[in-house]
């Protein structure tokens, strides 16, 4: 019996000692990972404030990696601060001002400041420092950032990173450096950062030991694409032409869809003989995809889409139900009139699909009756058509203005003067201060105009601009410029919410990501990004209204243009 006893003792014990080895391991992962983000943190603000580290002088990429392994088997904060301590007094020296150099005014508006590095888990002594870089700072050239290219000065700033395309899975502590790279940009020059990313902080935590941990390229690139899903920016991209090819994302159903009333229908499409040949119809309920019920793919698939809001979220998702991977064909569930339907259908590229449209083009301008024209500005590509364009509507009692597309922005600058007799400006565009990262200011210059080399007719009559969740960035810009023309109104679903120059950031391993550079308010809020162009006239879809019309939007917008 007592032998019994001193076993089970034994087991006990045993036990809690590994639950406390357990336990002290997950704690000590917490900690490094910890590090590894403060570390991070403080790479990134001397990557652009320390002058000679923003030179390249030394390496700043080289400086990250040599150091991340020694940073993982540190055992406590003490040896870390050391380490930081000592890392920064071994860099040249810093030129600062002898006074306060910041930017202030109205104008200006800040995604970092000294409450970000007030947040830093460092030591005393190391955050004086960094503070006064930063309120001393003198600015200087850098090797990482411009905003200048071939005698032109850009609205935007772009990134000047080592591409390291090889390897396609790179070593653990390059894959850190991704993390660090793509998180530092973001953190200083995304311009939405507190309202698209409000959890950028622990976003850098969350996705440390997803980047360190990941057992192969697969996993780096999936890391990678779920962190540019945390930017709810439809300007955020993950491009990885390998993996892109390989998860289906150049592959498209014929049709555009549209989520109403908690369902996914398919909406509108342009390719007709696509359509009959995969047995879809508008207003068709998507039930399932390969046999996964809608609701059980959406959810298998939100953390790899994102959105700046809910319309255009749904949009995208909409898209992603059927890439599951590079096969060209999905079967579909369908609710059709009460029925269940069964499609195998086919899926097209971006190339097909374009092809189509050639061999299948649809008028430029039509006449819809009554005097109401319907134009595709979308689909004029050359400028030659937009003089016999205003030439035929000059006259017109109303006209829609199709924008549920993307324009050319060659006819973009072409077209204002047939369009608007006084074209002022529609918005308040905050650039990147180059010399002071975190930091972007308004410009409010006035647009030179465009001179009207093509000496169109003008437009005087009423204006119907149709919008939906596709009207997303030029598109978005060009509606919100129309909106200040008299006589007109803006109507259909909410856009996008997304416009602003993007830009791209080269990353370890072949991949490139993308952000909103660039923050456009319209004045008198025609514009906000994530609501989108301010509406006069919004129209709610159902899956009946969806149901009872070829195009449900059109048709409500010639009964507006008919209105006097």
């Amino acid at each position: 019996m007592t032998e019994v006893c001193c076993m089970k003792m034994r087991t006990v014990t045993t036990i809690v000692l590994m639950s406390l080895i357990a336990l002290n391991a997950v704690a000590q992962t917490r900690e490094q990972t910890s590090r590894l983000a403060t570390f991070a943190r403080v790479w990134g603000f001397l990557k652009y404030y320390h002058p000679e580290a923003a030179k390249g002088h030394p390496d700043w990429d080289v400086e990250l990696t040599k150091r991340y392994l020694t940073i993982t088997k540190l055992k406590s904060d003490e040896e870390f601060n050391k380490l930081l301590i000592s890392w920064y007094k071994g860099l040249p020296k810093a030129k600062v001002s002898t006074s306060e150099t910041q930017p202030k005014g109205d104008s200006i508006i800040r995604v970092f400041s000294e409450h970000d590095i007030n947040k830093l888990n460092i030591a005393k002594d190391l955050k004086r420092e960094l503070l006064n870089l930063y309120r001393y700072h003198l600015p200087d050239s850098s090797k990482y950032i411009n905003n200048k290219e071939g005698g032109y000065t850009y609205d935007h700033i772009f990134h000047n990173e080592d591409m390291m395309e090889k390897p396609d899975y790179p070593d653990e502590a390059h894959r850190f450096l991704a993390l660090a790279r793509f998180w530092n940009i973001v953190n200083y020059f995304y311009p939405h950062k507190a309202v698209n990313t409000p959890d950028w902080d622990k976003v850098l935590a969350d996705f440390v030991p997803q980047f360190v941990n990941a057992a192969d390229a697969d996993q780096y690139r999936e890391a990678f694409l779920k962190l540019t899903c945390r930017i709810r920016d439809s300007h955020s991209w993950f491009l990885n032409k390998e993996w892109n090819a390989k998860h289906g994302d150049f592959l498209n159903m014929p049709f555009d869809t549209y989520y109403a009333g908690g369902k996914y229908i398919i909406g509108y499409s342009r390719y007709d003989s696509l359509m009959k040949a995969n047995n879809f119809k508008i207003g068709d309920e998507i039930l399932a995809v390969n046999g996964t019920p809608v609701a059980e793919r959406e959810r298998q698939i939100k953390s790899y889409t994102t959105g700046t809001n809910n319309a255009v979220f749904h949009r995208d998702l909409g898209r992603n139900l059927f890439r599951f991977d590079s096969s060209r064909t999905v079967n579909v569930t369908l609710s059709r009139n009460g029925q269940v339907i069964e499609s195998k259908a086919k899926m097209y590229s971006y190339g097909e699909l374009y092809q189509y449209r050639l061999r299948h083009r649809a008028k430029l301008w039509e006449d819809m009756g009554n005097g109401i024209f319907y134009v595709r500005i979308c689909e004029i590509a050359d400028t030659k058509n937009l003089k016999n364009m205003y030439e035929a509507i000059k006259d017109a009692r109303g006209v829609i203005w199709e924008m549920r597309d993307y324009p050319s922005f060659k006819i973009v600058q072409a077209m204002f003067p047939g369009i608007m007799a006084n074209r002022g400006r529609a918005e308040i565009d905050y650039e990147g201060v180059l010399e002071y990262p975190g930091v972007f200011k308004a410009n409010m210059q006035q647009l030179p105009a465009e001179p009207d080399t093509l000496n169109l007719p003008l437009y005087k009559g009423k204006l119907v601009v149709l919008v939906n969740e596709h009207t997303q960035s030029l598109a978005e810009s060009v509606a919100l410029e129309l909106r200040m023309r008299p006589n007109t109104i803006i109507m259909g679903r909410q856009t996008a919410g997304t416009t602003g120059n993007m830009i791209r950031i080269d990353m370890p391993g072949g991949i490139q990501g993308s952000y909103t550079a660039v923050k456009v308010v319209g004045l008198n809020r025609s514009f906000e990004e994530g609501k989108g162009v301010k509406l006069d006239r919004e129209v709610k879809l159902t899956p009946a209204k969806i149901c009872s019309a070829e195009d449900y939007l059109l048709q409500q917008a010639y009964k507006e243009a008919l209105k006097n």
